[in-house]
């Protein structure tokens, strides 16, 4: 699997202008928004079972680095090779019949999931600034507390989440920390009746880290009777070669690799079951 994405130039955070406008340093958001099929709308419990994980241009140009090597550095499979307990998860659907994820909703309840020793604080994301597109700039933080929070069925689709959580660090310990995730461009296919196509690149910026990363997510849906839904997750992990060289020399063995192509892909599989809004509450 290939990146199909911006230059990696292009779609690197800029740790050095952190201090300044959030979106003076993330690159360019997608001004196309993903929808999905009206049977997504509203409300679904999600089971993963993690189904296999392969590396193939071998497992000796990998380093902590890679998408998916540590936790939390792939924030749509925060724990890879992790199966979490079930969560609910929402879709809304806009005044335009257009249904789109929740991200202020799906990605803290994803996080806390796969990594259950991390509490998610507050969450933001970008948002359609006319209809042109979306602004870079991130919404108000929507604190765990409710504050801040714009109401579930009033967000708009979004191509940039932004999360800070409490978790514990390898030098023992917590520490708050904070990750900024950009879909950079996205692609679908609907055009079979009861299934869905999704296809969307991101840029990853874990800040307490300075870890930049860059991974695609494929998924694919399959709608089925009683309300429920079958589908596949796929996470190709990419390693740019300036990334890899800040821990390995650049003579070492292995940096003859193409970093257009994944150093590593991971398989899940989904099930997805429709509750209400009070069955939600309650998990």
């Amino acid at each position: 699997m290939d990146w199909n994405g911006p230059s990696w130039t292009a779609a690197r955070y800029r740790s050095s202008t952190l201090k300044q406008s959030s979106s003076n340093y993330a690159p360019p958001a997608s001004n196309n928004p993903v929808f999905y099929p009206t049977w997504m709308e509203g409300y679904q419990t999600i089971s993963y079972r993690f189904k296999s994980a392969s590396f193939p241009q071998g497992r000796k140009i990998l380093t902590l680095r890679t998408p998916g090597a540590g936790l939390g550095s792939c924030l749509m499979l925060p724990n890879i090779g992790y199966n979490p307990s079930t969560f609910p998860i929402h879709f809304i659907r806009n005044s335009n019949a257009q249904v789109y994820e929740d991200l202020t909703y799906n990605v803290p309840r994803i996080f806390e999931a796969f990594w259950t020793q991390a509490k998610v604080l507050g969450v933001q994301t970008n948002q359609i600034i006319d209809i042109d597109g979306l602004s870079n700039d991130l919404t108000t933080k929507c604190l765990v507390t409710g504050e801040g929070c714009i109401a579930p069925n009033a967000r708009p689709p979004s191509t940039r989440v932004a999360i800070d959580f409490n978790g514990p660090t390898r030098g023992g310990g917590r520490v708050t920390q904070s990750s900024d995730v950009t879909i950079l461009d996205s692609s679908v296919q609907d055009n079979v009746a009861n299934t869905y196509y999704a296809t969307k690149t991101f840029s990853q910026y874990n800040v307490n880290q300075d870890l930049q990363l860059f991974y695609k997510e494929v998924t694919s849906l399959r709608r089925k009777e009683n309300d429920s839904i079958d589908g596949k997750v796929r996470i190709a992990a990419f390693l740019p070669k300036y990334i890899r060289g800040m821990d390995v020399s650049s003579n070492s063995d292995g940096d003859s690799y193409d970093d257009n192509e994944a150093v590593a892909i991971y398989d899940y599989n989904i099930f997805l079951q429709r509750i209400d809004e009070t069955e939600a509450a309650t998990l």
